[in-house]
């Protein structure tokens, strides 16, 4: 029995993080991505004396309680309302927040964060319905767009040494027609996962995340569980995003001195297949993996600089599937030569980001990602195929003029032709069918500005604006935007000048208006509107349209469909 259980080295994770929740303290439960906590935390880092590691998300509770804790010596650092939140949302963790005098009945909402909560000495739980309820109106469409998730979440700690978390959520929607039109093309739904069709020209899917989370050491934390992260400090990441479905992953993270250390270790989903009526259940899709890694350092006070390296990897096998590497486990080793040692062509890519707070006011970051790069083919003007980087340059400021709540941002981001995209979909930078990094995919370069204002507590206007320009494919050749196709796709030349926009140049613009309403913790309304047109240029085809939307937020983060 012994010896069937440790053949497979995923099971001797599993055994040995089992053992270690029976001896070691727990850690803490995270924000959900997205979460408003995250504006808030990002105002803290900029305005606080003091710096945290939050390029890495989600982010921990604990860790942003210990933060605030630091910040209570320093008065009126960000608007009283906002510090409000951030300390319910991590009230576990701080010892001076007190219950509400507003509670129901005794037993519900004894604190604004919770539905139902205890606290005992070997049992802490939070439990909280979810709920997101939306309608709009796409121009020119006759039909209605919706969207109904229901569900519940709740996390908690044992014996203060295991911290959990659980979310269930059964969703159906009718999205607008650029959104239905990506799921028709790549048979997935944004952010999301199985799906089926619903009332012919909607969706209905079933959300679920979950993981343990412990202390191995003082300063080594690891979390084990069912969903996904977001590396960066932008709107965009280049490295890893959440834009894709969830996904089984192993994740321990060690904070020492000014270092911060993390290392994922994630099986993904090399493709799906179905069609217009959703997706096919009847066998496993094939599996490929991920193995990350990325150290922060905190040069100063106020600069933080990070390395990453990530390999996706797997083959087919004779029945479809694909083989796991035990070598990509060493958290602590270069993986490109760990490629090079086993004979393979492993997708490798490396880079750096930085983030650097500015004057307590602003903040400067930035990612370079390099896929594959020959200094001689760069630097010069044949345009070499091969030549595959991304990077990102962007800009936060709060308080903008003096006006208190009143901030902005700029973001620019671009990848050339065939960044990410490999031998197949079992090396490709994607998961179940969905880049891992900018939804865009590659052959892209685009321009992102951002607004909110908050005037009063309760009320937030937020304004986007997303200018981008890319290439899409060609006959039957692929130009280097779609990541989940074959680079061995592409037009037989490997000088012809490539360069981003190559193929059916196509320009997007899309702006967007959302007045938010704070009516209870965590509980939003919000009202918006956008306008998006696309506009090819090879093959003449301009496409515009203007949705508005009301919806209705509990317990559910924002989600934002700018692609």
């Amino acid at each position: 029995m012994y010896r069937y259980i440790f053949t497979d080295v995923k099971h001797v994770i599993y055994s040995c993080l089992i053992f270690c929740t029976q001896l070691l303290g727990a850690q803490s439960t995270d924000y959900p991505l997205n979460q408003r906590s995250y504006e808030i935390i990002d105002e803290l880092d900029v305005k606080g004396k003091n710096s945290f590691f939050s390029t890495v998300k989600p982010i921990s509770r604990k860790k942003t309680a210990d933060a605030l804790r630091a910040y209570q010596a320093e008065d009126n650092v960000i608007d009283q309302a906002n510090t409000q939140y951030l300390r319910l949302e991590s009230r576990e963790y701080l010892d001076s927040v007190a219950p509400s005098k507003k509670s129901l009945w005794n037993k519900f909402y004894e604190y604004p964060s919770d539905f139902l909560s205890y606290s005992g000495e070997s049992f802490d739980l939070h439990l909280n319905p979810v709920w997101l309820f939306g309608g709009g109106q796409e121009r020119f469409q006759d039909e209605t767009l919706f969207q109904n998730y229901r569900g519940i979440e709740l996390r908690g700690t044992i014996d203060k040494k295991v911290a959990f978390y659980a979310l269930i959520n059964e969703n159906q929607a009718r999205y607008p027609g650029y959104v239905k039109n990506m799921t028709d093309s790549t048979l997935a739904i944004p952010y999301e996962g199985f799906w089926k069709q619903y009332q012919t020209t909607g969706v209905d899917f079933l959300r679920t995340q979950g993981y343990i989370d412990f202390n191995v050491t003082k300063h080594i934390g690891a979390q084990m569980g069912y969903g996904k992260h977001f590396v960066g400090d932008g709107i965009r990441s280049m490295i890893l995003s959440d834009f894709g479905n969830n996904y089984p992953y192993l994740r321990v993270t060690a904070d020492v001195w000014k270092i911060q250390y993390t290392n994922i270790f994630a099986q993904l989903v090399a493709q799906t297949s179905g069609g217009e009526f959703g997706l096919l259940g009847v066998a496993e899709f094939p599996q490929k993996f991920l193995s990350f890694h990325r150290l922060g350092i905190d040069i100063t006070e106020n600069l933080n600089i990070g390395l990453f390296e990530s390999v996706i990897f797997g083959e087919a096998d004779s029945l479809g599937g694909s083989s796991f590497k035990a070598q990509y486990l060493n958290p602590v080793i270069f993986y490109l030569a760990l490629e090079q040692q086993a004979g393979s062509s492993d997708n490798v890519i490396i880079g750096l980001d930085f983030k650097w707070n500015l004057w307590r006011t602003a903040s400067l970051y930035g990612q370079l990602v390099i896929d594959e790069m020959v200094v001689s083919e760069t630097l010069s003007s044949t345009g070499w195929w091969g030549s595959k980087q991304a990077f990102q340059l962007g800009a936060k400021y709060f308080d903008v003029f003096g006006i208190e709540n009143f901030n902005a941002q700029a973001e620019y981001n671009a990848a050339r032709p065939y960044t990410y995209a490999h031998d197949d979909y079992f090396t490709s930078y994607t998961h179940y069918n969905m880049p891992l990094a900018h939804p865009l995919g590659a052959n892209f370069k685009e321009l992102l500005f951002k607004a909110s204002y908050q005037p009063f507590p309760k009320w937030k206007i937020t304004g986007t604006l997303l200018s981008a320009q890319y290439g899409t494919d060609l006959d039957s050749a692929s130009y280097g935007r779609n990541i989940q196709r074959s680079y061995n796709d592409r037009p037989e030349s490997d000088y012809r000048g490539i360069k981003i926009g190559n193929g059916n140049t196509t320009d997007l613009l899309m702006l967007q208006g959302v007045v938010s309403y704070y009516w209870r913790h965590n509980t939003t309304v919000d009202l918006s509107v956008a306008y998006r047109r696309e506009k090819a240029q090879v093959i003449p085809n301009q496409q515009s349209t203007t949705i508005f939307g009301l919806t209705f937020r509990w317990n559910f983060p924002g989600r934002s469909y700018l692609f």
